[in-house]
């Protein structure tokens, strides 16, 4: 059960919240709970838990779709005050999961599955406010597979960075290389030798869990903003 500052600061981040009526906010209340996450550990597999809905208090949290094979590519990136609306499984053909990770020490409020179905069905006002945040994070995913389709690795990878500096406010980024492979749809080999090759140019420079910006305008160039 959520108390009094974490139910306010929950309560807060949710648009529809005003139309929820006080039997379901009292259940909601008293299902939901606060998770601390450290960096790198992992909040759920979607296809496997209760989640319906992340409220990001603090820190960072990234979904990812994993497939069958184990290949993920990271979605999109929540941080503090956004909220993940986890919609349910999905098909078995196409994906085995997606998984949500805290990128670094994150803190969260949890929101129940079938709290949150209660949520979609009791007022359209709610669903209504639900569904187009969803099509705000879908269409991102478009935005991301054409990024993926029709850029150029080097473009992708300076786009990535810009993103990132931007999300974290800072050059040194606090990432790896593999989160960055999973980020824009490459290997981590590939990452690490274009990341190398861009040290010794000067762009960037690499140090363990860090890559720090150099040179902004460069990278401004190369991702053709």
């Amino acid at each position: 059960m959520l108390n009094d500052k974490d139910f306010s600061a929950m309560t807060a981040l949710l648009p529809f919240w005003e139309h929820v009526s006080e039997p379901l906010a009292a259940s909601v209340r008293t299902h939901s709970y606060v998770r601390d996450f450290c960096a790198g550990e992992k909040v759920s597999d979607v296809s496997s838990s209760n989640i319906g809905l992340v409220a990001v208090l603090s820190g960072r949290i990234r979904v990812s779709l994993v497939s069958a094979n184990a290949r993920e590519v990271t979605i999109s990136v929540c941080k503090r005050g956004g909220v993940i609306y986890v919609s349910g499984n999905p098909s078995p053909h196409v994906l085995n999961s997606y998984e949500i990770e805290s990128e670094v020490d994150s803190r969260t409020v949890i929101i129940q599955a079938s709290d949150c179905e209660a949520l979609l069905r009791s007022d359209c006002r709610i669903e209504n406010t639900v569904l187009r945040a969803v099509l705000g994070q879908f269409n991102r995913i478009i935005f991301d597979m054409q990024n993926f389709l029709f850029q150029d690795l080097d473009q992708r990878l300076a786009g990535h960075l810009l993103f990132e500096h931007r999300q974290q406010g800072s050059f040194s980024l606090v990432t790896t290389h593999q989160r960055i492979a999973n980020s824009i749809a490459s290997s981590r080999e590939v990452v690490s030798r274009m990341l190398k090759q861009w040290e010794r140019l000067g762009i960037v420079k690499l140090s363990r869990g860090c890559v720090k910006i150099c040179d902004l305008n460069v990278l401004i160039q190369l991702s053709g903003e």
